[in-house]
C-alpha cells in the first residue's frame, strides 16, 4: 500500500517518539509484550533502528541541518525522528532498499498528521540519497569538535572527559561507547552446574568466554540468547555487566571470620544483592533496601527465582536519616543513583538528557547517601561505593569529600583487587579507588572504591 510502514519501522518511531518526549528508556519498552509480539526480524529490525539511531543521533542531527539548512530544534518531533530513521538507513543500514528507507519514512511523517512536512522530508531524504557514495559533508577543525560529530557524543561531555584523560584516551572512549555491547552473564550454580549450562550454550551455537574480571562470569562471543533461552528461563545464568559483577566481588571479603551482617543500600535491581549472597558465608544476614515499593517487589521475586534466600527487604528513604542503628553491618554497598554516563552503549538515550546540573546535583545526594549509611558500619568493616559513571564529579570526588570528614576510612581497594586475582595497575585510579573503562576493558564505565573503617 502507498502510505504502509512496516511493523519494525512503526514501532521504532513509537519508541523513539516516547523517549523523546517522555523521558523513556528504550531498553524495557523494546523489551515490553507489545514489542516481543513482532516477528522476530521485525524485532531485530526495531532493536537496530532504535539502539543505532540513538547512539548515533548527534551525526545525523549533522546531517539533517547540513541538507535542510535547519536547526533541528526547530523542526517537529515527529519529522526529526522520521528523517533520523531514513537517514540511518540509508547511511548505516545499506541492505535496505533506498527506496523503502525514504518511502516510510514519509508515510510516518504523513500518519503523524504532519501533512505539511511531507514534501520536507522527501526533499531531504532524496537529497541525502543522491550523495550515493555516502560522502559527508566537511568537518569542523577542531579536534573536540569534529569528534563531537564523528562520536555523537555531546560536546561538554568530551571536553570533560579530555580534561580527565587527555584527548586520545577520550577519542578512544567516545567511540567504543558508540559501539553495542557485549552480553556478559554470571553462573548461578545454585540453581545448575556450570558444566550442563555450558554444553546446553555449546548446543545451539552460543560460544562464551571466561570474564576477564570476575571468576563466575562470561561473556558470548559468537551466537546470541534466543528468547526461550533455557539458561535465562530456568535462571542457570543471571544476565549481568561485568563492571556490576566486580561491585559484588570487591565488596565482600574472600575469606571472612564467621557470618557477616551486610546492607545493600541501593539495592534495585537486586543484582549485586543476588551476588554477594552466594559470595557470604553461611548463617550472614543480608539487608537490601530501595526508595520505591515497586523495585522491591521485582527484587523479591528476583531473589526467589535465583534460590537466594535469607535477604531481607525493606522499603528505606534515606534523606530521613540512617534507618539502622550505629555500627549494626559488617560489609555495607552503597552503588549510588548516578548519571548512568558509563552505561551509554547499552543506554544511549543517557547522553542526549544527562546534563552538567544534573551530575552536580546527583554528587551531592551521592554524599548525603554514603554519609547516612557509614553511621552503621562496624569498625573493622567495608564500606563499598560504586557508580556506573565516567564522571571523577560522581566517584575520585565523592570519595575524597568522605575521607576528608572521616580520616578512619582507608582505601583497601588495590589490596581488594589483589585478594581476587587481578591486576591492580590496570584498573586503580591516581587518588582513589578502580575504574573499569569500554575502551580499556570493554565493559561498562565504572567507579569502585573499597573503604576499610579502622578499628
Amino acid at each position: 500500500m502507498k502510505d504502509s510502514v512496516s511493523p519494525a519501522r512503526q514501532a521504532a518511531f513509537e519508541v523513539l517518539l516516547r523517549v523523546a518526549r517522555e523521558g523513556a528508556f528504550a531498553g524495557p519498552l523494546l523489551a515490553s509484550p507489545r514489542y516481543q509480539k513482532l516477528a522476530r526480524e521485525d524485532h531485530h529490525l526495531l532493536q537496530e533502528l532504535t539502539l543505532g539511531l540513538l547512539r548515533r543521533q548527534g551525526w545525523l542531527d549533522f546531517l539533517i541541518e547540513h541538507y535542510s539548512g535547519r536547526l533541528v530544534k526547530k523542526l517537529d518531533t515527529e519529522v526529526v525522528i522520521a528523517l533520523r530513521l531514513g537517514l540511518y538507513q540509508l547511511r548505516v543500514l545499506t541492505r535496505i532498499p533506498p527506496h523503502a528507507a525514504i518511502n516510510e519514512s514519509v508515510n510516518l511523517v504523513r500518519a503523524a498528521r504532519k501533512k505539511s512536512a511531507v514534501p520536507f522530508t522527501n526533499a531531504i531524504l532524496r537529497k541525502a540519497q543522491r550523495d550515493s557514495d555516502g560522502a559527508a559533508p566537511a568537518l569542523p577543525s577542531d579536534p573536540l569538535a569534529r569528534l563531537s560529530i564523528v562520536a555523537s557524543t555531546p560536546l561538554w561531555i568530551l571536553a570533560r572527559w579530555r580534561e580527565n584523560w587527555g584527548l586520545d584516551e577520550t577519542t578512544a572512549m567516545a567511540l567504543e561507547s558508540n559501539l553495542s555491547p557485549t552480553t556478559s552473564f554470571r553462573y548461578n550454580e545454585r540453581i545448575s552446574p556450570r558444566e550442563a549450562t555450558d554444553a546446553w550454550l555449546r548446543e545451539h551455537g552460543v560460544a562464551t568466554r571466561p570474564s576477564a574480571l570476575v571468576p563466575d562470569g562470561a561473556v558470548i562471543e559468537q551466537g546470541s540468547l534466543p528468547p526461550d533461552a533455557r539458561p535465562v528461563e530456568r535462571n542457570w545464568i543471571y544476565l549481568q555487566e561485568e563492571s556490576s559483577q566486580l561491585v559484588a566481588r570487591l565488596a565482600t571479603p574472600s575469606a571472612p571470620v564467621g557470618p557477616r551482617t551486610v546492607w545493600d543500600v541501593c539495592a534495585a535491581p537486586g543484582g549485586k544483592s543476588a551476588h554477594m549472597a552466594t559470595l557470604l558465608p553461611p548463617a550472614s544476614r543480608q539487608v537490601a533496601t530501595d526508595i520505591h515499593e515497586s523495585r522491591l517487589r521485582l527484587m523479591r521475586d528476583l531473589f526467589a527465582r535465583q534460590g537466594v534466600e535469607n535477604i531481607r527487604l525493606a522499603r528505606v528513604d534515606l534523606t530521613a536519616g540512617a534507618p539502622f542503628a550505629p555500627e549494626c553491618f559488617d560489609q555495607i554497598l552503597v552503588d549510588a543513583p548516578c548519571s548512568g554516563l558509563g552505561t551509554i552503549q547499552k543506554h544511549p538515550e543517557i547522553k542526549w538528557r544527562i546534563t552538567p546540573e544534573k551530575i552536580r546535583e546527583l554528587a551531592e545526594q551521592q554524599k548525603r547517601i554514603l554519609e547516612t549509611a557509614s553511621e552503621s558500619l562496624r569498625a573493622g568493616g567495608l564500606l563499598t561505593y560504586s557508580v556506573c559513571s565516567t564522571e571523577r564529579e560522581e566517584g575520585e570526588e565523592v570519595v575524597q569529600w568522605f575521607r576528608d570528614r572521616h580520616r578512619n576510612y582507608r582505601d583497601v581497594t588495590k589490596e581488594r583487587l589483589v585478594e581476587i586475582g587481578l591486576d591492580p595497575d590496570s584498573l586503580l585510579t591516581i587518588t582513589h579507588g578502580a575504574r573499569t573503562f569500554p575502551h580499556r576493558h570493554h565493559t561498562e564505565g565504572f567507579f569502585i572504591c573499597v573503604l576499610w573503617k579502622r578499628r
